[in-house]
């Protein structure tokens, strides 16, 4: 599908009554939610367990928080069937029942990577998710492993104790979030972890509408020439929104929320440099540098520092 397309339907939905409904039902006939098994959430979900039992004490003995749920709940059951106790929060709710029998399924395909991943054996995997076997939705689901989901819920406002968690996860959440809610949020995540707590956030910097890759004529970088009048104008609504913060802002915000940061992996698309020397980049990205800006994705590891 041609960006310009992928823009048009979101940005014509987004206007219009009852339109989160019908953008949702495109989704489900052209986008992700029609191929569920094939979704990179479960990849994903490996990445943030390897993480977690890389930095953090066993999983199967965590609290952990995750700051959006989404529409294939793949990392919060994962983690779950790990053994971690989650409370996982969404804005609204997303995670339908259909979707959740969907994701239940294909975990039950990805046992050994889950297993590789955690540390934790296949037959304890196995059977956590035959507990979930009759769940009816992702609510009973989190019931039945110890946890918990809420939707629609004020992420900067949780309901857990100071201190409490160790661990705050989000998945291709935070360049979801605008610019002056951020703050409110990590100064949150910072509250509810125990000192020396660790937060792992997986997150994506390009042009949703131009994926790598997607031959629809328009690089995923290129949103970048925009200004932010006109990407806020035209682009970001009620439907998606992102806000082109580039890896040196996110690790920016980190540090000024009391984290330091425990590792970094960054993906840095070197193939797009010369398109963006060509690129008349706007104001807000022309001091970054070329390697700055052609970062794609981020992978990091934070710990939570005491604020003198």
């Amino acid at each position: 599908m041609k960006w310009w397309m992928k823009w048009g339907i979101s940005y014509t939905f987004a206007h219009l009554p009852y339109g989160k409904p019908l953008y949702e039902r495109v989704l489900r006939r052209f986008g992700e939610l029609g191929q569920v098994a094939s979704s990179s959430r479960f990849e994903n979900a490996e990445t943030l367990l390897d993480m977690a039992r890389r930095h953090c004490d066993r999983i199967d003995r965590l609290h952990a928080v995750e700051i959006g749920t989404g529409w294939i709940p793949a990392v919060p059951l994962g983690f779950m069937l790990a053994g971690a106790r989650v409370d996982t929060f969404d804005i609204s709710r997303l995670a339908a029942d259909d979707l959740f029998l969907q994701t239940r399924q294909t975990l039950a395909t990805r046992i050994d990577g889950l297993a590789r991943a955690s540390g934790i054996a296949p037959d304890i995997l196995r059977q956590r998710l035959e507990d979930i076997g009759q769940a009816p939705a992702f609510d009973a689901a989190c019931r039945i492993l110890g946890g918990s989901y809420h939707a629609p819920y004020d992420t900067a406002s949780l309901p857990l104790a100071d201190g409490e968690a160790d661990l705050v996860i989000s998945n291709l959440v935070l360049q979801c979030v605008p610019r002056d809610l951020l703050p409110p949020l990590l100064q949150e995540s910072w509250r509810v972890l125990k000192p020396g707590g660790v937060a792992l956030h997986r997150i994506r910097m390009s042009d949703e509408y131009a994926p790598a890759g997607s031959g629809a004529g328009r690089n995923h970088l290129e949103y970048l020439k925009y200004s932010d009048e006109s990407w806020n104008r035209w682009f970001n609504h009620s439907l998606k929104h992102l806000n082109r913060l580039r890896a040196p802002q996110f690790m920016e915000l980190f540090e000024e929320h009391g984290f330091t940061c425990l590792e970094c992996n960054r993906n840095i698309d070197t193939d797009s440099i010369p398109f963006l020397q060509r690129l008349e980049i706007a104001p807000p990205f022309r001091q970054m540098s070329w390697e700055d800006l052609a970062t794609v994705a981020i992978d990091v590891a934070l710990k939570k520092v005491l604020v003198p």
